[in-house]
């Protein structure tokens, strides 16, 4: 059912024969002793009843071939036997390497270096003039190379027998979490004999569960293979199987009744696809593929059962490639907090250290961008002038564009992937970067956030819009690199000789070293220091004793990167900010900053 969901996936290619097409050759390695072909094909192909002619690059019939291993099989050649189909369908391939003599196509595939590859050559059945509806006959397939294990298989074709066409389903807005609805799933019989049973087979994503399965279903879960296809971060599916019996007549339509889809915490946009077939071995079947891999169990409900319904809506004429399939999406009213953390661990000279960030998704909502991965939010590290990078994780770039325009010297920031196009509930990921400071006493501090392909190409929007966020104040923050001391040292208590506890803290102004709103990399930097007291709210300051504590100061930041009042009681003027960490032993001042303004 992954058909209907295309993704785009980057890649690049290297050069790798070079010294073999230095003497005019390319060498292609021997395959392995013993190798074994690989044919995969529907065990049934369904046809409409009369014939059909194909369209220009038209193939009903999907046939995959591989090998094992990992060496290449030369010399692969594909035979299709068509003697069952006589009086029944005729099968054609146009792609250019087959041949017809008789009843047999040969296909000369050549040069075999995949495990599983649809072949190019556009295979296409018509039934032939007079065939009478819900007739099969078989085609025998066969794959040989010199030297490897053939692989062999029949599948069956089906002229004119019931298939079923599925009509659109409504997306289900304003969902709230914890309710429960029946998805919209409705279909007719398009072909041209009764169908004896209804098989649907349901795929949810997060954020959808059935509370109680219908006694003739069966459902497992997958831990990801969806996102061991290439996609991105694995997700964990739910698959059902429902095997619903009850005659349904040619061009009848039905409304699947009983299956019922409950709304969790994890929904934001999520999904369920369902595909109706009328045989478990259809061509689209992912039921026998899905039985081989997870261990289903059956449920203990209410059976599902078909009622009749209304044909508005229901595409009429017999199903194309994708006619079986209907998707459920679900809008929910919820969100998902994402956040960033971030210390500085300086080496005893104060001049070098580790800088970590933390991006994390900190629910209730998993977060699932199906654009392509636009939506997805990446960690942008802006250093400040007096501050080097020595050491950059393998997922961090650095980027001297704005706006998309190449610049021409270094911006001194770097993008770091933080998630994939699926971003769980609890999903996070941690970038460590190695930073070198230029001698000097002048405050410096990283400006992090986070950013998206659309929003790091628009002006005004210093962190990425997310629209699932309901409290974007941690999507931008500020590390402090380097922090002026503090302007007066206590005096020394007579009894113990260690610094007495000042009656108020003392705090230095807040370094205003920030990336402006485009990214270029420019600043404002401290130039002097004002002393002065203030009582911080319960939760707003958090400080430790001994060497090497941290403190951490939520601070609100304007647009612009400076300090701003936000209107509440707690808040800290530009003049107070928690060094006393600093002057222990030295860490991290961590400043958060409201997002002004949010596109919708």
């Amino acid at each position: 059912m992954n058909s209907t969901r295309a993704r785009r996936v980057l890649g690049s290619a290297a050069a790798t024969a070079v010294a073999a097409l230095s003497v005019g050759t390319l060498a292609v390695p021997a395959h392995a002793a013993g190798q074994a072909l690989r044919l995969d094909v529907g065990a049934l192909v369904q046809i409409p009843g009369e014939p059909t002619t194909q369209p220009q690059f038209g193939e009903n019939v999907f046939l995959r071939v591989g090998r094992t291993g990992t060496a290449p099989v030369p010399d692969a050649r594909l035979t299709l036997d068509t003697t069952g189909l006589d009086g029944i369908a005729v099968l054609t391939a146009s792609g250019g390497r087959c041949v017809t003599a008789a009843r047999t196509i040969t296909c000369e595939l050549g040069h075999l270096n995949s495990d599983s590859v649809n072949i190019t050559d556009h295979l296409w059945l018509s039934a032939v003039p007079g065939a009478k509806a819900g007739t099969r006959g078989v085609v025998h397939a066969a794959l040989t190379a010199p030297g490897a294990e053939s692989a062999e298989k029949d599948f069956a074709v089906e002229v004119g027998g019931a298939a079923f066409r599925v009509a659109e389903t409504a997306p289900k807005e304003q969902a709230k979490v914890g309710s429960t609805f029946t998805p919209a799933v409705r279909f007719a019989n398009r072909g041209g004999v009764s169908a004896v049973r209804a098989i649907v087979e349901v795929m949810m994503l997060p954020g959808l569960k059935v509370e109680d399965w219908p006694s003739n279903c069966e459902y497992a879960t997958d831990p990801g293979q969806l996102g061991r296809e290439g996609f991105g971060a694995p997700i964990a599916t739910t698959h059902g199987i429902c095997t619903v019996e009850g005659e349904i007549l040619p061009n009848e339509p039905v409304r699947l009744n009983g299956l019922d889809l409950t709304v969790t915490s994890e929904a934001r946009y999520t999904f369920a696809d369902f595909a109706v077939l009328a045989a478990p071995d259809a061509a689209a079947a992912q039921g026998p593929a899905l039985r081989r891999r997870l261990a289903f169990e059956r449920g203990t409900g209410a059976p599902a059962t078909l009622v009749r319904d209304s044909a508005e809506g229901i595409p009429s004429g017999y199903p194309d490639i994708n006619g079986h399939l209907t998707e459920q999406e679900v809008f929910a009213d919820n969100g998902a907090d994402f956040g960033l953390t971030g210390t500085w661990t300086p080496d005893a000279s104060g001049r070098a250290g580790t800088l970590a960030i933390t991006a994390a998704n900190r629910g209730p909502a998993s977060i699932y961008d199906r654009s392509g991965g636009e939506g997805t939010p990446f960690v942008r590290i802006q250093l400040p002038e007096g501050a080097s990078v020595t050491d950059l994780p393998e997922n961090c770039r650095a980027n001297d564009r704005i706006l998309g325009e190449a610049q021409d010297h270094p911006l001194n920031k770097f993008d770091c992937d933080a998630f994939d196009f699926f971003m769980a509930n609890g999903a996070s990921s941690r970038h460590v970067l190695g930073v070198k400071l230029d001698e000097g006493t002048v405050p410096l501090s990283a400006t992090v956030s986070f950013q998206t392909q659309f929003s790091d190409l628009e002006e005004g929007y210093p962190s990425a819009p997310m629209s699932w966020d309901p409290d974007p104040d941690n999507n931008r923050i500020k590390v402090a690199l380097r922090s002026l001391p503090a302007p007066g040292t206590p005096a020394a208590d007579a009894g113990t000789g260690t610094p007495a506890e000042p009656a108020v803290p003392v705090v230095p102004v807040v370094p205003a070293s920030v990336a402006d709103s485009t990214g270029s990399g420019t600043g404002a930097t401290a130039a002097g220091t004002t002393g002065g007291t203030a009582t911080a709210a319960a939760g707003r300051t958090g400080t430790g004793t001994g060497t090497g504590a941290r403190a951490t100061v939520a601070l609100d930041l304007a647009d612009g990167g400076e300090l701003a009042d936000s209107g509440r009681g707690d808040a800290v003027p530009l003049a107070w900010a928690s060094a006393t960490a600093l002057a222990l032993g030295g860490a991290a001042l961590l400043v958060s900053r409201r997002l002004g303004r949010r596109r919708s």
